[in-house]
């Protein structure tokens, strides 16, 4: 048997060679745990490769020392381990609670190193079926639940199911799609206005995008969103949408029609590139477009990692013009604290708050007096998801005025928004 240099572990094949003879004894049950450290390659970066190598090296230590019944384990590669573990049972709230409390020890673990990040880890795991003797296929499994783990933080791990190796052929079929309409430019851009509940008037929108297969049929976001996030490829579906809504509005401009503001999502992965701020100011400059059109949104759950950069890259955004919006705000680790130390100018309350509200008065008075504190902190408020007049009233007395949902429109191609709301 032989180990990696730098952890000490077994070496991948050593790995499933040990693990391979430990699985074909059917009198015993076994579970493969998989695991990464997201956005690993920013430790190397901003704090050096020996940093980085100690994290490693203090992962394997762990690995070693404590994990309960842990019969081998090795790194596969770069921040990725895999372990084989002998299990009593499979009670999944058991898991899921020893889970938590080892990702968070190692949480610990790495902030110490590195005490400007917030680390998350990425664990997938699989039991494996008793007898089964193809253990590259077990790791297989293990690694799908682990990328389905991945921006999840609320989550301590991903079981294997069968309908996760579905999700991993959907991402098969999605990524040729996504390559050739991103060559052939044909991306469609879809807006959902935002609406004054007040006034009934347009207040702005949110560009949302559509893939299209070569039958013509429309490949909804909940298709390929997570396909193009743990591939890498979300980036570019950004700024092409970005791109799109410059050109729009800069047409919009041209023709003398006073434009309203347009909000985009950036994904987290943007927060990574040393580059992103300038990227997307050149972008808005080479189409002469004014900031105060481009609204910037950020799903809430980016800021529980590496928030100091992550803040800091918001704010010189926001300090040349750009406005920013907090997304889905409530859909994860909420927290009023959070909102006091973010740039932020608009909070998008996730449509859950709305639905729970009609649900129990508790629920109401929660909504109510959130509304009421960022309305004192000056921070503009809408609400998404809302499809009833009942809902909109509701919303309305609580003391917020802008709305989005199918109660006025659903994500719509441009043209026909143009028609119906610009023109």
């Amino acid at each position: 048997m032989q180990n990696d240099s730098l952890t000490g572990l077994l070496t991948f094949e050593d790995f499933l060679s040990q693990a391979g003879v430990e699985i074909c004894d059917k009198s015993k049950a076994y579970m493969i745990a998989a695991a990464d450290i997201t956005d690993f390659h920013f430790i190397n970066v901003n704090h050096g490769y020996d940093v980085g190598d100690d994290v490693l090296r203090d992962a394997a230590d762990f690995i070693r020392d404590c994990l309960p019944n842990m019969i081998c384990a090795c790194r596969s590669h770069s921040d990725h381990f895999l372990m084989l573990i002998s299990v009593q049972d499979t009670e999944y709230e058991r898991v899921m609670n020893e889970t938590q409390r080892l990702k968070e020890r190692v949480k610990e673990m790495i902030g110490r190193r590195a005490s400007d990040i917030s680390p998350n880890i990425n664990v997938g795991l699989y039991f494996v079926e008793p007898g089964e003797e193809n253990v590259v296929a077990a790791v297989d499994k293990a690694n799908v639940a682990r990328r389905t783990n991945k921006g999840s933080y609320n989550i301590p791990c991903v079981v294997y199911s069968e309908h996760l190796m579905d999700i991993k052929e959907n991402s098969a079929k999605i990524l040729p799609i996504f390559d050739d309409s991103f060559r052939k430019e044909s991306i469609r851009v879809y807006l959902q206005p935002k609406i004054s509940s007040e006034t009934k008037k347009i207040i702005g929108a949110e560009a949302l995008s559509r893939l299209v297969d070569d039958e013509g049929n429309i490949i909804p976001p909940a298709r390929f969103i997570a396909a193009l996030e743990q591939t890498g490829r979300i980036i570019e579906l950004d700024f092409y949408v970005l791109s799109y809504i410059c050109r729009l509005i800069r047409k919009w401009i041209n023709e003398g029609i006073e434009p309203i503001t347009i909000s985009f999502n950036l994904s987290r992965m943007h927060f990574f590139s040393s580059t992103v701020v300038e990227d997307i100011i050149k972008l808005a400059e080479e189409h002469n477009v004014p900031p105060q059109y481009l609204e910037i949104e950020v799903t809430e759950s980016v800021f529980f990692e590496a928030q100091e950069m992550i803040v800091a890259k918001v704010q010189q955004l926001r300090d040349y013009g750009f406005k920013v919006s907090v997304d889905d705000f409530g859909s994860g680790y909420s927290s009023l604290s959070l909102i006091g130390v973010l740039p932020v100018d608009v909070v998008k309350l996730d449509k859950s708050f709305v639905k729970e509200s009609l649900k129990s008065p508790r629920s109401g008075d929660l909504m109510k007096g959130l509304i009421r504190i960022l309305n004192e902190i000056q921070l503009e408020i809408v609400c998404e998801g809302v499809e009833t007049p009942e809902e909109e009233k509701m919303v309305n007395e609580y003391g917020c005025s802008e709305v989005q949902g199918y109660l006025y429109d659903k994500p719509i191609p441009t043209d026909e928004f143009e028609s119906k709301y610009i023109k």
